[in-house]
C-alpha cells in the first residue's frame, strides 16, 4: 500500500491484527502518506527495522506480542527509538492510556476513531518529528563546523603547522606541566636563511611555496605525542618538545637542518645556493622563575648565534647545556645565568 513520490512522502506503519481497522486507517492516510502495514508485533518490528517509517500507528490488543511490548522493544533499540508511536486502540481506561504513554508512545487514540482527529494528530506529530530531525541535523552540522573552526583557530593557514596563538598557549601549558612534574622541556626556534632575498629573487608566490615545503618537513619530522611544530612568524618556525633533553632537541634540530639542505631547494640569492635553516635550541629541567618567555629568549639567543656564525647551523643555549661529570644523565642546573651561549653544529662548524 504505497504510492509514488516516495522520496518526498513520509512513511507511516499501521500495526493491527484486524484487516478492517487497517483499511479504515489506510483510507484516511493514503492521500498524503506512504502507508505500510503489519498484522502482528513480530512483523511490525521487522518492518520498522527495515523501512524505518516516520510514524507508527499501533494497536494494543494483538495475539502473541501486544502493542505495549512492541513499543518497548522499539524504544529500546537506538535505531528505532526516535520513531514516534501513537496507540490506536479500543482500550479506553485511564490506566491503559497511562501504560501506553509510559511505554514510550507519544499519543493515544481510542476507537472508534474520528478521521479528522487521526489526520490532525498524525500531521502534528510528523511535523514535530521533522522539526526534531532537522534540529538534530543542524546541530550535528554546527558541531562539525565548530570543530573545523577550532582546528582553523590553531593552524597556520599557509603552512598547516600550528599558528602563533596555539604555540604560545602550548608552550605556556607545557612549562607549567614540566615544572609541576619535574620534567624536561625543550624548544627549537628556526629561521629560513636569506628568506627576504628568496622572496625578492623568486617572488612571493614562490616564497609561500617555500614556507609550505618547510612546514611539511616540520610536520613529517615531529610526530611524537605532544610535539608541536608551529609557525612563529614570517619565515620563523618553532617546535615545542615536551619531555626532551636539550641535547636531544639539538640533535633533532640538526636532523631538520640536514634534511632541508638535502632537499636542495634552489636559492640563487643565498651563498649556499640552496634553501637552508638556522636553528636555536633551549631547554632543560624547568626551574622556578622560568616561564615561556625564558625558553623563547634563550632559543632566540641561540638562533642569533647560529645566524651570526654563518647560518645553516644549530646552536644550543649553554644555560641548558649538559655539564661534564654530571651524574643526572648529563645535566647540571638548567639555568646558570653566568653561562654563555656555546656549541655550534652544522655547515662549516
Amino acid at each position: 500500500m504505497s504510492s509514488g513520490n516516495e522520496s518526498l512522502r513520509q512513511k507511516i506503519l499501521i500495526v493491527d491484527d484486524t484487516p478492517a481497522n487497517i483499511e479504515i486507517l489506510y483510507s484516511i492516510l493514503k492521500g498524503a502518506y506512504d502507508v505500510l502495514f503489519a498484522k502482528n508485533g513480530g512483523d511490525a518490528i521487522r518492518i520498522v527495522q527495515q523501512q524505518l517509517p516516520d510514524l507508527i500507528l499501533l494497536d494494543i490488543m494483538m495475539p502473541g506480542m501486544d502493542g505495549y511490548q512492541v513499543c518497548r522493544v522499539l524504544k529500546a533499540d537506538p535505531l528505532t527509538a526516535k520513531i514516534p508511536i501513537i496507540f490506536v486502540t479500543a482500550m479506553s481506561k485511564e490506566e491503559d492510556e497511562a501504560m501506553g504513554l509510559q511505554s514510550g508512545a507519544i499519543d493515544y487514540l481510542t476507537k472508534p476513531i474520528s478521521p479528522p482527529i487521526v489526520l490532525a494528530r498524525v500531521r502534528n506529530h510528523l511535523q514535530l518529528k521533522r522539526n526534531s530531525d532537522l534540529l538534530e541535523q543542524l546541530t550535528a552540522q554546527l558541531e562539525e563546523k565548530n570543530r573545523a573552526l577550532e582546528v582553523l583557530a590553531r593552524v597556520d593557514g599557509l603552512t598547516g603547522v600550528a599558528n602563533r596563538r596555539h604555540f604560545d598557549e602550548t608552550l605556556r601549558l607545557e612549562v607549567q606541566r614540566a615544572m609541576r612534574n619535574g620534567r624536561y622541556l625543550s624548544l627549537i626556534l628556526c629561521d629560513i636563511d636569506f628568506f627576504k632575498n628568496y622572496n625578492d629573487h623568486y617572488g612571493h608566490v614562490a616564497g609561500d611555496k617555500c614556507l609550505q615545503s618547510f612546514g611539511e618537513l616540520l610536520q613529517g619530522s615531529f610526530k611524537r605525542a605532544g610535539e608541536v611544530p608551529a609557525r612563529y612568524g614570517g619565515e620563523e618556525f618553532a617546535v615545542v618538545l615536551p619531555d626532551s633533553r636539550p641535547e636531544i632537541a639539538e640533535g633533532l634540530g640538526e636532523r631538520l637542518r640536514r634534511m632541508l639542505q638535502e632537499k636542495a631547494l634552489p636559492h640563487e640569492a643565498s651563498e649556499l645556493g640552496v634553501v637552508t635553516v638556522s636553528v636555536g635550541v633551549s631547554g632543560g629541567l624547568v626551574a622556578r622563575g622560568q616561564d615561556a618567555e625564558w625558553f623563547i629568549k634563550e632559543a632566540d639567543r641561540a638562533l642569533y648565534l647560529a645566524k651570526s656564525g654563518g647560518r645553516n647551523r644549530v646552536a644550543l643555549s649553554s644555560q641548558c647545556a649538559p655539564e661534564s661529570g654530571d651524574s643526572h644523565e648529563g645535566y647540571g642546573d638548567p639555568c646558570e645565568p653566568e653561562h654563555d651561549l656555546v656549541k655550534l653544529t652544522g655547515y662549516g662548524a
